[in-house]
């Protein structure tokens, strides 16, 4: 019987301990989070898998390992260049469009300093080499840009980079209150 009862319990504690690995492993989703302020200021902010996207953009014909390599490698100012150019086309690649055909100018982009990338790709390249094979633990990259709109819109379309893969994106008008000295509902 205690034998028995042992065998249980530590068949759910390896089932727990699995499930908690699949956990930590799961890859994080591309997500975008678009705010409509009074109208007609955007603000738009994305979490994107920023070495995937990049490894698309400079060396798609390259594995995973070899573009981690040469750009972990590259020297500062060529990395900071070669980032540069993947920017202009991600912004390029960026489309907002009214119902009416007009096109929204994103502006005030906001990017990952090119240190902070390579430094990724470098801590990156070292797990590679010595993590057990699998899905690797990436952070999500953070960016930011703007736009103001001539008129008032409700409703938009957005395209993303194809490098940027499938993003889910999330979409809001906050509601504004102004709340005087004393105590103010806010309603969610």
């Amino acid at each position: 019987m205690f034998f028995s009862t042992m065998k249980r319990l530590a068949g759910l504690l390896l089932c727990l301990l699995v499930s908690g690995a699949a956990w930590s492993h799961e890859l994080p989703d591309n997500r975008a989070t678009l705010v409509l302020r009074d109208g007609t200021h955007l603000s738009m902010t994305l979490f994107v898998d920023y070495t995937q996207a990049l490894h698309r953009i400079l060396a798609p014909q390259k594995k995973r390992q070899e573009f981690l390599m040469l750009y972990a490698a590259m020297a500062p100012q060529q990395f900071e260049e070669a980032l540069g150019r993947a920017q202009a086309k991600f912004e390029a690649a960026v489309n907002v469009a009214l119902p009416s055909g007009g096109q929204v100018r994103l502006s005030r982009w906001n990017w990952p300093a090119a240190l902070t990338v390579q430094q990724s790709l470098r801590e990156q390249l070292m797990q590679a080499m010595v993590a057990e094979p699998g899905h690797p633990h990436v952070s999500l990259a953070e960016i930011r840009a703007e736009a103001r709109l001539q008129q008032e819109a409700s409703t938009m379309r957005v395209q993303f980079p194809q490098e940027f893969g499938k993003v889910l994106v999330v979409s809001y008008r906050p509601n504004q209150v102004w709340v005087e000295a004393k105590a103010g509902d806010i309603r969610f």
